[in-house]
């Protein structure tokens, strides 16, 4: 065989099985956002390969682990959360702190401008009518499917109790639209695909999945919340300032509710309701929502279920917080974090769950049929011990 001849397909085999290698390969990047001012950690920012879908978000301690195709080993990586300045770096350069990699990331707001409170509170109702009104424009109008991660744990007196984590399919059957409780509770449907557990069921709060709780926290989806035109005469709203993320204006808007109740906060017993909602003003579009609430009576099966007999607890105090991102023209749910603290007896129990979704398909949904209110999935630790919480659709 003519040596040239030999030579260039000798190339091209070196250069196939390189091309091979870099789809096989992964790149391990790990490490924890901070905000550079408090040191607290920033829950879900995100962490997306420019140029990709691929990407990651923060957990509630703000930890982070993401696995990559070799392929993007020439690419960057982008961190954005509202609320912050962004901070960019090569795949490579973050991939070689082995020891984890420590971002704190700048907080960015513009100066509150002194104003007329009750002029400004009509033009605040009205950022929340528009934001309304564009729901079906800005979010997906049609059936669509969430996977995701889901985590929980509980804990008393600062020691662990009980921790689940589960994969959940999510299936709604219209799209997002402000139709009333009754039937946004028809429409969404989910099942457990994986789960792993601290230890098995022994009894029915162990077998709880408790992803209502997360469902409800889907303030664009649901009403309940400050989206509610029908209420929103109960909310007392404020300026909290402008910012910029990702080039676009952002108003936060503060609000505490008069009188809160199921109606209005979509919580049994609460006694205070206030939060911050983060609204794009290109396309009026939510992009965060953190509520906090306090709550007489507090049910260990959920906060959508009115507490009843041996379930009751004392006096809870709860943040809910809500986070959306675009995928191409539409925004989609990207995560929820809740942390809850209560007292029994002389002890303190708290708990946390988060939810972060890892694929949407508006193409072609599957179809779930019910709510998987309780389970016993039977661990798979193969799953598991190749699974990263990882978005790419």
């Amino acid at each position: 065989m003519n040596k040239k001849v030999l030579s260039l397909i000798m190339v091209l085999f070196s250069v196939i099985l390189l091309g091979k290698a870099q789809e096989t390969s992964r790149i391990k990047i790990k490490g924890t956002v901070t905000d550079a001012s408090t040191g607290e950690p920033v829950p879900f920012a995100n962490l997306g390969v420019v140029g990709t879908l691929a990407g990651v978000a923060s957990d509630m301690d703000g930890a982070f682990e993401l696995l990559l195709p070799g392929a993007y080993a020439d690419k960057k990586l982008r961190v954005s959360v509202v609320g912050y300045a962004p901070y960019d770096i090569k795949v490579t350069d973050a991939a070689a702190k082995e020891e984890g990699w420590k971002i704190a990331l700048q907080p960015v707001i513009y100066a509150i401008q002194q104003v007329n409170v009750n002029a400004q509170s009509l033009v605040y109702r009205k950022m929340l009518k528009q934001a309304v009104e564009n729901i079906g424009r800005n979010y997906f109008a049609s059936p669509y499917n969430y996977r995701g991660y889901f985590q929980y744990q509980v804990s008393g007196n600062d020691a662990p109790v009980a921790s689940k984590e589960a994969i959940v399919t999510l299936y709604d059957s219209k799209g997002y639209n402000r139709s009333n409780t009754e039937t946004a509770f028809k429409e969404l449907h989910y099942r457990y695909d994986e789960v792993r557990r601290n230890k098995e069921p022994e009894s029915v709060l162990d077998g709880l999945t408790y992803f209502d709780d997360i469902l409800t926290a889907d303030v664009v989806r649901h009403t309940r919340n400050i989206l509610d035109a029908d209420n929103i005469r109960d909310y007392k709203l404020s300026n909290k300032g402008r910012l910029l993320f990702e080039g676009d204006s952002v108003q936060v808007i503060g609000y505490e509710v008069n009188k809160p109740s199921l109606s209005t906060t979509g919580s049994a017993g609460v006694s205070k309701c206030s939060g911050e909602i983060y609204i794009n003003l290109k396309d009026y579009a939510v992009l965060k929502n953190t509520m906090h609430l306090s709550a007489s009576d507090y049910s260990r099966l959920g906060r959508n279920l009115i507490p009843a007999g041996d379930y009751k607890t004392g006096a809870v105090d709860m943040t809910i917080t809500t986070n959306y991102k675009k995928l191409e023209s539409r925004y989609f749910l990207s995560g929820i974090t809740l942390s809850y603290t209560y007292g029994k007896g002389e002890d303190k129990v708290s708990g946390k769950m988060q939810y972060v979704t890892t694929q949407v398909n508006a193409r072609d949904p599957e179809a779930v049929t019910g709510r998987m209110y309780y389970e016993d999935i039977r661990p798979n630790p193969k799953f598991w011990d190749n699974y990263t919480v990882y978005f790419e659709n």
